[in-house]
């Protein structure tokens, strides 16, 4: 970035486009720094370290948008693209909706999203992190002689935002992370079970100790596994699993893909499409959250969004853009890359916990599963069917009994909503989606 600060290029970059003769400008500069290690029988198979920095530039004049990127942030070279950019735009379909964001300037916040102790951890002090975790897997159990890979890694992203209504504003934020894939081996057998910590702050971050002895657990949890008869049952999501089934559901609650008909949730705004025990959050504001930040991809202030309210649909997440079309609000909800246009994504999207233990989901159901993992897509979000190969354990009498997998679950989206009957306390944010566990009333189950 040779002399220039961030600052200098965001200025020099939107002044220079609205001089040529755009209505409306917006810069997005972004700084990315990543080191990640990989582990596998104690010996090292992979370091990986990069650093990337990209501008975007939008530029809109009579309805009509242009947009390019660029990593040559020398200035000769962001001149050319303001040019170039500027003649994309006059060559594009105007579009009512094409303009951006005249929100004022957010606050300045303290979400602490950003430890500068993160950047400080070298490849030697990851490598020593996943060698712990891995000797903690075999440690657990005996079972455990191999692993797929441990993992770990940081990651720092700057973001820069200059516009013609936010001439500058800017945010720093961390990332670290711990995994571990360990192999349980029982006679000819062999499962995989794996547990993955996410977090802002390295002193946030679980144990080496807990990832390790939690990945073992769960591999040897499944020797001996095997497919159960069809059958329609109640179902226990664990909270990953539950997770999972959240993070497939969020196009569904797109404004974007309601416009355009790709969600099977399209007109039921204001309607009940849920158990009254389901309370659905976007919150782009919680403290040292995985997705939260100040403001979003158009420079909207980040906000607390309630999508569903015990089973009533509020209001669907918008860009600036969606928002328009939909005649609402924005919601903050815009996500980007420097090499990518604002599209609608999630900050910190969850289930509000309820009030049960995980336990106490399962103490209640006589006969059914408790599902610890999804495998693959199975949820379309534009007819409403879910249908997916799961894995997990089988409920007699309350209790957990044997290891269940090759069996698939399935229904109507609707239908599985509608039908939640409990919502557990266990919520806890290892990924910017989460939830509880969840118990579904009725579903089926195919298995053998």
């Amino acid at each position: 970035m040779a002399t220039f600060s961030p600052r200098e290029l965001m200025d020099r970059v939107r002044q220079q486009a609205e001089r040529s003769g755009a209505a409306q400008a917006e810069a997005y500069l972004e700084i990315v720094h990543f080191t990640e290690v990989r582990v596998r029988q104690r010996e090292v198979e992979l370091v990986r370290q990069s650093a990337i920095q990209g501008m975007g530039l939008r530029v809109f004049r009579d309805r009509r948008m242009g947009f390019m990127y660029t990593t040559d942030l020398r200035p000769p070279v962001l001149d050319e693209i303001v040019n170039r950019t500027i003649v994309l735009a006059g060559e594009a379909t105007p579009r009512d909706e094409n303009k951006i964001s005249e929100e004022p300037q957010p606050a300045v916040l303290e979400l602490e999203i950003n430890d500068e102790s993160v950047l400080r951890l070298r490849p030697e002090d990851l490598t020593a992190l996943a060698r712990s975790a891995e000797e903690n897997a075999f440690a657990q159990d005996k079972r455990v002689q191999s692993t797929q890979d441990a993992r770990a890694g940081v990651q720092s992203n700057e973001v820069h935002f200059s516009s013609t209504y936010i001439p500058y504003q800017t945010y720093k934020a961390s990332a670290c992370w711990l995994a571990v894939s360990a192999v349980a081996t029982q006679g000819g057998q062999k499962r995989t079970g794996s547990f993955a910590d996410r977090k802002r702050l390295f002193a946030d971050l679980e144990t080496a100790e807990r990832v390790g002895r939690k990945a073992a657990t769960r591999a040897v949890a499944k020797l001996g596994a095997a497919p159960v008869p069809s059958a329609k049952v109640p179902v226990v999501f664990e909270a990953e699993a539950a997770g999972q089934f959240l993070q497939g559901l969020f196009a569904a609650l797109s404004g974007a893909n309601v416009l355009e008909q790709r969600s099977f949730l399209a007109g039921k705004l204001g309607t009940q499409i849920a158990s009254s025990h389901l309370t659905i959050l976007d919150d782009g504001l919680m403290r040292r959250g995985l997705g939260s930040r100040p403001f979003d991809g158009e420079g909207v202030q980040s906000r607390r969004n309630v999508v569903v309210d015990h089973g009533f649909l509020r209001r669907f997440l918008q860009t600036t853009v969606s928002a328009r079309r939909m005649g609402v609000g924005t919601t903050g909800s815009a996500n980007r890359s420097y090499d990518s246009l604002p599209m609608v994504g999630p900050t910190n999207f969850y289930v509000e916990s309820g009030g049960q233990g995980a336990s106490k989901l399962i103490a209640d159901v006589p006969k059914g599963l408790f599902v610890t993992e999804l495998a693959g897509f199975g949820i379309d979000t534009i007819s409403g069917e879910f249908s997916q190969q799961v894995e997990g354990t089988w409920i007699e009498a309350g209790k957990v009994t044997k290891p269940v997998e090759g069996v698939t679950i399935g229904g109507k989206l609707q239908d599985m909503l509608m039908g939640i009957d409990g919502i557990g306390a266990d919520l806890e944010f290892r990924s910017n989606v989460a939830s509880p566990s969840i118990r579904f009333r009725e579903l089926t189950v195919g298995g053998a």
